[in-house]
């Protein structure tokens, strides 16, 4: 899975050749030159959506016990180690906004496309609507407490997730969770996405996060359930790392 960026209308008129020819496009091709913020024509989508009438086959139950196994140690020891930060940012909201609670638990969808409860830090105040993702707020920051950016811009909002992955809700690597009425489920659904554990990071958020399209970050996905091994999730693992310290593709930079 090589980035090779692609001019958006070599894309298109590669895609548009092929489907002619009555072929079907390979996702992997599509994927690797996509240039992610681009929203491309609604025929490339459905092109794609073509070339797996079935959705991308599920991951073997193996290496879904091998990626389960591995999700429980690695949650487990992180919640551990982080024990004491975590209990620093809980008293910091609290000081900040004391009339709403320390965590936020919002409605997602999960594994097989099942809703369960998303656990974050809040970072929101009291009075935010509850079932809009942030990308959907008209202006986020009137609504974000005065420690919100900062455990925003270093992702320290998501460390909660890591109870979720106890918990079997969630895994290390995956899909990121939608809000269940985003538009971008019906999509996800049809590429196959849900076969896997949604996760605390992923493909796209490692190629663009907030700066991906978000019919790009359903193709990524489905990329990643397609190729899921844990030699893919240790080097995803890594490539997060870079990220949230560098600060790649986050939009509470504009916060």
């Amino acid at each position: 899975m090589k980035k090779t960026m692609k001019d958006p209308a070599l894309l298109e008129a590669e895609v548009a050749a092929i489907t002619e020819e009555g072929r079907l496009p390979d996702l992997e091709r599509i994927v690797d030159g996509l240039v992610p913020s681009h929203v491309y024509s609604e025929s490339l989508y459905q092109a794609v959506i073509a070339s797996v009438p079935e959705g991308v086959p599920a991951p073997k139950r193996a290496f879904r016990f091998v990626k389960r196994t591995f999700d429980l140690l690695a949650a487990g020891i992180a919640l551990l180690l982080l024990f004491l930060p975590m209990l620093v940012i809980a008293l910091a909201i609290w000081i900040d906004d004391p009339r709403g609670g320390v965590f936020f638990v919002q409605e997602r969808m999960g594994l097989h496309g099942r809703p369960f409860g998303c656990v974050k830090f809040r970072t929101m105040k009291s009075d935010a609507p509850h079932d809009l993702s942030t990308a959907e707020l008209s202006d986020p920051r009137r609504y974000l407490t005065r420690v919100g950016p900062f455990l925003r811009r270093f992702s320290l909002d998501e460390l909660p997730q890591f109870w979720n992955v106890l918990k079997g809700d969630m895994s290390l690597i995956g899909p990121r969770p939608l809000v269940t009425r985003e538009a971008c489920n019906d999509l996800r659904l049809r590429l196959g996405v849900y076969a896997v554990r949604p996760g605390l990071s992923g493909l796209a958020q490692v190629r663009g996060r907030d700066d991906v399209y978000y019919r790009n970050k359903a193709l990524m996905d489905a990329v990643y359930v397609k190729n899921a091994s844990l030699f893919l999730d240790v080097r995803l693992i890594g490539e997060t790392v870079r990220c949230v310290l560098l600060r790649e593709g986050n939009a509470a930079e504009n916060y």
